[in-house]
């Protein structure tokens, strides 16, 4: 089994491979990845996505993998009624996450008014045909929240199967390893990390994990992280503070974990439930957690078959 780890979206991104012409698929990997970055990073201001954001108010030729994030993005808003919603970008720079996280410093940023009740992802203008976007005025649109995800289906596409990607959690895994019937992969116990709360047997999913307590910082209030709810503008104040996903790729997956955790225990499980091919595992903020149907049917011995 060959691997290889490399550093992007400000985690490590493991790539693991049986197949014989590994290592020059992990090249191909390697150089999509720092593309990926270098067009989609709201942190690199050369970026085409910081391009976009800039440009506010006029019609923006993008590339096609742009067109096809955004446009995926603002279908999920619609899907979601809004739950989750790209256009949260004037909302994270508001709270002081305007920089990298690794480089996010303690306290408040100054960023200027706060313009995030004047415009929504229906406020987003999509010409497929000329290949434009336009932005509402003061409007700054941020891919995170799927991202990761959709970049981890396409490194695997490129590794091709069986294989595995792990994107700080983000996990894709293709066919399976050589004399297994499915890839393991653990689900973190938000509280204790070093402990696993179950183990799931993946084989052509994709899994994604959401939570309030990785990505958050303290301010002159408390704690702000970078899950936004779209009906105060603020850091999500849900009862879930992690929810993990399976799905059938890990765009889905990221989606779908998102706005589960954005609803809270009793709605977000709910939803898991009333969606079709997924299912998820929800962490509240005592550490208890509940699993959708799908999922409880196929525990056993502390794993969990999909």
């Amino acid at each position: 089994m060959a691997t290889r780890t490399l550093r992007a979206m400000n985690c490590d991104v493991e790539l693991v491979s049986s197949r014989p012409d590994a290592e020059r698929r992990f090249e191909r990997a390697a150089r999509w990845l720092k593309g990926f970055e270098a067009r989609f990073s709201r942190f690199d201001p050369c970026s085409e996505l910081s391009r976009l954001n800039a440009a506010w108010g006029r019609p923006v030729t993008v590339s096609p993998p742009m067109l096809r994030l955004v446009t995926a993005a603002l279908s999920f808003a619609e899907a979601s009624n809004g739950v989750f919603d790209p256009m949260v970008l004037r909302a994270l720079e508001s709270l002081g996450y305007g920089r990298s996280f690794e480089q996010l410093a303690r306290g408040r940023q100054a960023c200027g008014e706060w313009l995030g009740e004047s415009y929504s992802w229906r406020d987003v203008s999509v010409e497929p045909a000329q290949r434009t976007i336009t932005l509402p005025a003061g409007g700054g649109i941020d891919l995170g929240g799927i991202g990761k995800g959709w970049a981890v289906d396409r490194l695997a596409a490129i590794l091709g199967s069986p294989c595995l990607v792990n994107a700080g959690g983000d996990v894709y895994c293709a066919g399976v390893p050589e004399d297994c019937d499915a890839w393991l992969v653990g689900v973190a116990d938000p509280f204790e990390p070093q402990r696993d709360l179950t183990v799931l047997r993946v084989k052509d999913r994709g899994v994604a994990t959401s939570s309030s307590l990785r990505r958050r910082w303290r301010d002159g209030i408390g704690w702000s992280h970078h899950l936004i709810d779209t009906r105060t503008w603020a850091s999500s104040t849900s009862d879930a503070v992690q929810v993990t996903a399976v799905a059938s790729n890990t765009l889905l997956a990221d989606y779908h974990a998102k706005v589960a955790l954005l609803l809270g225990i009793e709605a977000g499980l709910g939803y898991l439930n009333a969606e079709a091919d997924v299912e998820g595992l929800i962490v509240d903020k005592a550490g208890q957690t509940c699993a959708s149907s799908g999922l409880e049917n196929g525990v056993s011995t502390g794993r969990i078959a999909v």
